[in-house]
């Protein structure tokens, strides 16, 4: 059986719940483990506009994803552990797999359904996506 060291976590988040128990379940593994927790939030930006950074996200979206990492970094810090929050512009599916590999992460965990699902299936596309094309461990939450 092989032994995984697991040192850094991945947790996509958006605002919703279900990244919420995502991140609960990362910071139970964390702790276990030692390991830190980076959170990470995608801001859509559409094809067209692609060229759009990070620093050019508009202020209203901007100013809640930063309250979302600062609440998420709030629970991590009273559980005794380390959170950074990253934000990135782009396609949640590709820039979270693309960062989760530059920075060699050991697991990243996942709510199973985000914000932007409207249905009641069991997994959400982004999630679906992650899980399918990850070299990564992944655990979904639901």
């Amino acid at each position: 059986m092989q032994n995984y060291n697991v040192k850094k976590i991945l947790v996509p988040l958006d605002g919703s719940q279900n990244s919420l128990r995502g991140l609960e379940k990362a910071i139970y593994f964390a702790r276990q483990c030692g390991a830190k927790i980076t959170g990470i939030c995608v801001a859509y930006v559409p094809p067209k506009l692609a060229f759009v950074s990070v620093k050019g996200i508009d202020s209203t979206t901007r100013k809640k994803i930063d309250t979302f990492l600062d609440k998420a970094k709030t629970i991590s810090a009273k559980n005794g552990v380390d959170f950074e929050g990253e934000v990135v512009s782009g396609s949640a599916e590709k820039d979270i797999l693309d960062f989760a590999n530059k920075w060699n992460y050991d697991l990243i965990v996942i709510g199973s359904r985000g914000a932007g699902s409207t249905d009641k299936s069991y997994i959400g596309s982004i999630a679906n996506h992650i899980l399918h094309n990850s070299s990564i461990p992944v655990l979904v939450v639901k």
